[in-house]
This record gives C-alpha cells, sequence and structure tokens, in this order.
C-alpha cells in the first residue's frame, strides 16, 4: 500500500512538473525603420512580438533609424534578431539577399509567389546560412529611379549622369558603370540631400521616400519617377538559429508570409500619394532594352562578382517564365 501511495505521488510531481508553462527566452530584436519607434513597420513587428511569445521567445525590440548601426549591432551580438533590407542580409545570406536582384522580380505578386514558397517547411534548409537563419521576408516597395529632368528617361540617356549610389551596393555600383554613368557614393541618410540640392541627376529609392525624404523637393517641375521597377526592396528579419528555439524559423516565416498583404498596402499607398504628374511612362521597347540589360547585370554579379546567388536567379527566373513564358529570357536560360 506505502509503495502503491508512493507512486501515485511520484505520478503527480512529473504531472506538476510537465504542466508548469514554458519560459519564453528573453531576444533582442532590432528593427531598421526609417520612421524608427513611430514608423509602419515597427509597429507591424510589435504584432510579431506578440505572436512570437507563442512560440517561446519573448522580444525586447529595439528601433533603428540607421540601418548600418543595427546590422553592426547584430554582428556584435547585441541583438540576437535583426530587421532589415536584403541588400543588408546579402552578406549574411547570399540566396536570401539575392531576392533584391536588378530586374528579377518585376511584380509584386511574382514578389508574393516567391515569399510564399520560401516560407513552406520545405524550403527551410535553403533559408539557413551557418549560424545564420532568415526568419521571415516582407515587401519593401519597388525600387524605381528619380530623376531632376523627366527627359532622362532611357538606358542610353543615362550615360555621364551622377548617380546617388549606396555606397555598400556593389549590385548598384555595378549597373551604374554598366550604363555608363558616374557614382556619386552615398548612404540611406545622405543619398536625398543629394538629390534634392542637385548635387546628383539621379538617385534609386522606393516610393515609401518620397515624402518620408521630401524627394519630390529634388524632382520638382522638370523631374520625375521612372514608374519601372529597378528591383524589389525586401525587409527580411535574420537570427541566429542557435539562439532560438527549434522550428522557430519555420513558424516565423509562415507568420510573416500571411502579413506580406498588410505590408504591401503600406507600399501601395505610399505610390499612390506620388502626384501622376511626377510618373514617368516608358514605351514597352525601352521595357524590353532594360530586361536584357538586367539579365546582363544579374549573369554578371553572379559568375564574376560572385554577389548574386545562382540557385536564388533560377528560382526566380522560373517563377517570371511561368507567368510569362514569351519573355526572351525563357528561351535564353541563362540563369
Amino acid at each position: 500500500m506505502r509503495n502503491s501511495t508512493n507512486f501515485s505521488l511520484l505520478i503527480l510531481a512529473f504531472a506538476a512538473l510537465f504542466s508548469q508553462p514554458v519560459q519564453a527566452m528573453s531576444r533582442t530584436l532590432c528593427v531598421y525603420d526609417p520612421g524608427g519607434g513611430n514608423g509602419d513597420i515597427y509597429n507591424m513587428m510589435k504584432d510579431y512580438k506578440v505572436a512570437a511569445k507563442a512560440w517561446g521567445v519573448d522580444f525586447k525590440m529595439k528601433p533603428y533609424t540607421d540601418e548600418k548601426t543595427a546590422s553592426e549591432d547584430f554582428k556584435a551580438g547585441q541583438c540576437k534578431a535583426v530587421l532589415m533590407t536584403g541588400t543588408r542580409v546579402r552578406q549574411y545570406h547570399r540566396f536570401s539577399g539575392s531576392m533584391e536582384a536588378m530586374g528579377a522580380l518585376p511584380t509584386y505578386p511574382l514578389l508574393k509567389k516567391v515569399t510564399r514558397t520560401l516560407s513552406g517547411k520545405k524550403a527551410s534548409k535553403l533559408m539557413v546560412n551557418g549560424d545564420y537563419e532568415v526568419a521571415g521576408v516582407l515587401p519593401g516597395g519597388a525600387i524605381y529611379l528619380l530623376v531632376r529632368d523627366r527627359k532622362v528617361d532611357t538606358v542610353a540617356e543615362l550615360a555621364g549622369k551622377r548617380i546617388a549610389t549606396l555606397e555598400y551596393d556593389a549590385a548598384s555600383k555595378k549597373m551604374v558603370r554598366h550604363v555608363g554613368a558616374a557614382i556619386v557614393a552615398a548612404d540611406v541618410g545622405t543619398f536625398s540631400g543629394m538629390f534634392n540640392n542637385g548635387s546628383v541627376d539621379a538617385a534609386y529609392a522606393p516610393a515609401t521616400a518620397y515624402k518620408a525624404l521630401e524627394l519630390y523637393k529634388g524632382i520638382g517641375k522638370k523631374g520625375g519617377v521612372i514608374q519601372y521597377p529597378l528591383a524589389q526592396m525586401t525587409m527580411q528579419l535574420l537570427i541566429r538559429s542557435k539562439d532560438f528555439p527549434a522550428e522557430f524559423g519555420v513558424k516565423s516565416r509562415g507568420h510573416l508570409a500571411k502579413q506580406f498583404d498588410a505590408a504591401l498596402k503600406m507600399v501601395k499607398a505610399a505610390e499612390s500619394s506620388i502626384p501622376k504628374k511626377h510618373w514617368i511612362q516608358i514605351p514597352d521597347v525601352d521595357k524590353v532594352r532594360y530586361d536584357q540589360m538586367f539579365l546582363d547585370v544579374r549573369v554578371q554579379l553572379r559568375d564574376k562578382a560572385k554577389i548574386y546567388n545562382g540557385r536564388m536567379l533560377k528560382l526566380l527566373r522560373k517563377i517570371r517564365c511561368k507567368k510569362d513564358a514569351a519573355r526572351a529570357e525563357c528561351a535564353e536560360k541563362r540563369e
């Protein structure tokens, strides 16, 4: 009888032990948002923080208006997770960072398709590179070329023009050289001033920067925004896998993939805020020239510069050609 009582007590003890709520691990999440703690991106990540608790992580969020500092703090271990652009992520994870390849995703539906594909469990291995894992992707907006003179609307007319080029963006440097334009080194904090005061003839940015950075001042009455995407900016969540619970990455990617439309709504609202008179439409024949130029540059950045990941480029090409098999590149199969 005594042994039976002891056994029952043991069972109760184990039951009590396993019924205790699992303590969520505390981690710091650094979030790059030009609007800081009041920005749309940061506010969206507040909802993500709530969801992450169910996966065993209690995030302490820290806003950054300087993306370089956010990246350096992550590298130094001050953040275990960081949200920043795919261009910045590329130094840690070339596959995922190559989603922002020049001309590779001309529309938002194509970007959504890629994001959904990579959020699935089958793609988990692709999202890990050594210690680093991309735990989600959100749309940041198409990158457009802004010019101070709307007559500069073809590739040929860019030759000799001064373009504000992000100093850490090797792909954009290659593109600027490819069209024969002059690189004027800039960063996120300086390019808008250069464009607005006339130090450069052109700059590239998503529509979300139009009002936030007052780029309409540089456009003035003679300039405009060429309405043909150079690339897709993405916001990517990067983590160190070893510092998070098993399966955290796939749960996180699935959650953020469901937030794609909410993030895109903010992007489209910014695009709609640009006056119609400032948009510059280009003929279809010029679009074909842009597409060919983008393809040439992507191949060079894959083979010679080793900046773009070949497997990602192949995936993006497959998605483009499934949507539009008539594209010339679909027969060439260079990617």
